[in-house]
C-alpha cells in the first residue's frame, strides 16, 4: 500500500524533475498523434510508389512498342532499297542493250551515223 510517505516522496520528486515530465508527455502525445498521422502518410506512400510502378512499366511497353516500330520500318525500307536497286540494276542493263543496239545500227549505216552528229551539232569528224 502506498504510503502518506512514499506520495511525499513521489511529489517531491515530481517538482524536482517537472521539465522532464513536460518533456516526456509532450513526446508521448506527438507520438500518439503523429502514429495516426504516419498511418496515412505511410498508404500514401504506398500509394505513389503503386502509381511509381504503373507509370514505369507503361513508359517500358511504349519503349518497346517504339523499338518495334523502328526495327520494323528499317526492315521495311531495306525491302525497298532493295527493290528500287534491283530496279535500277535492270533499267541500266535495258539502257545498256538499247546503246549497244542503237550503236550497232550506226555502225552498220554510215549515212546514218553521219546525220546523227549532224543532227547533235557535230559537221565534221
Amino acid at each position: 500500500m502506498i504510503t502518506i510517505m512514499t506520495i511525499k516522496k513521489i511529489y517531491v520528486w515530481c517538482v524536482q524533475h517537472w521539465r522532464w515530465l513536460v518533456f516526456s508527455a509532450i513526446a508521448l502525445i506527438a507520438y500518439v498523434l503523429g502514429r495516426k498521422n504516419s498511418r496515412g502518410l505511410f498508404e500514401q506512400a504506398k500509394l505513389a510508389r503503386d502509381q511509381y510502378k504503373r507509370e514505369a512499366e507503361l513508359i517500358e511497353v511504349a519503349h518497346k512498342e517504339k523499338s518495334r516500330k523502328i526495327k520494323k520500318a528499317e526492315k521495311d525500307n531495306k525491302e525497298l532499297l532493295s527493290k528500287i536497286e534491283n530496279k535500277r540494276k535492270i533499267s541500266i542493263k535495258a539502257l545498256d542493250e538499247e546503246k549497244r543496239k542503237v550503236i550497232e545500227q550506226y555502225l552498220d549505216d554510215p549515212k546514218k551515223l553521219d546525220e546523227a552528229l549532224e543532227e547533235l551539232g557535230i559537221k565534221e569528224v
